[in-house]
């Protein structure tokens, strides 16, 4: 390969594609390779189905032959995969925006808190956040979803049919119902692949730090290393 390459481990159901996206090729400058990983959709990673470790991880080193110089996925529940699918291939591996947070609580000072939009606040715990390398008892953080909202259902779909417009527009109100619960959120992190597309709508309207899928596959690329198969 001439430039490196991002693999990345779609889940089933039919990935987000629209401009600023993570799995839509023209939101990156890097050529990205992607891979369905055989049994994961929304329901099952949510619900931290253990028996997908093995596709997770096979998938990876499919992608690792193919000459990928680093991998994430699109789904941050994923973090739960991240020690498996680490020890199981060569390349740099991040499987979740989830690991952004450390990086993003250094960006202000002390009293603020980190706030998480994910695709499901109910879901998302402690055992995420420790996968992606971090504890909640260390980072102060605020955590708020989406559920319920048109965007929420569309993504369960195995054929998602989310407009951008209603994904912005549901993940703004779902960030601007975090900051009225929690004022002392300071900084950012979107866990789902599929509100990447909304992140600079939210940085200039809400005005503040941002990290997502998007930042993530951008400092994976720009850390790993050049492959040549």
């Amino acid at each position: 390969m001439n430039k490196k390459t991002l693999g990345i481990l779609e889940l089933e159901n039919r990935p987000i594609s629209h401009l600023g996206a993570l799995c839509a090729p023209e939101t990156h400058q890097f050529p990205i390779k992607r891979l369905t990983v055989e049994g994961a959709n929304v329901a099952r990673l949510i619900a931290g189905d253990p028996s997908l470790k093995d596709a997770y991880v096979s998938g990876a080193q499919k992608l690792e032959r193919e000459g990928v110089s680093a991998i994430t996925t699109n789904c941050g529940f994923s973090s739960l995969h991240q020690a498996d699918v680490a020890a199981a291939v060569s390349v740099p591996v991040v499987l979740s925006s989830l690991a952004l947070v450390p990086f993003a609580a250094k960006s202000m000072p002390s009293g603020r808190k980190v706030g998480i939009l994910t695709y499901d606040s109910t879901k998302l715990a402690e055992h995420h956040f420790n996968a992606a390398g971090w504890s909640s008892k260390e980072i102060d953080i605020a955590i708020g979803g989406i559920e319920g909202s048109l965007t929420w259902r569309r993504l369960a779909d195995p054929c998602p049919d989310a407009p951008p417009d209603v994904i912005t527009s549901d993940v703004l109100a779902g960030i601007k119902s975090l900051l009225t619960a929690e004022p002392t959120v300071g900084t950012l992190v979107l866990e789902c692949a599929g509100f990447t597309l909304a992140a600079e709508t939210v940085r200039r309207q809400i005005g503040l730090f941002v990290a997502d899928f998007v930042t993530l596959a951008k400092v994976l690329i720009e850390v790993s290393p050049r492959r040549e198969v």
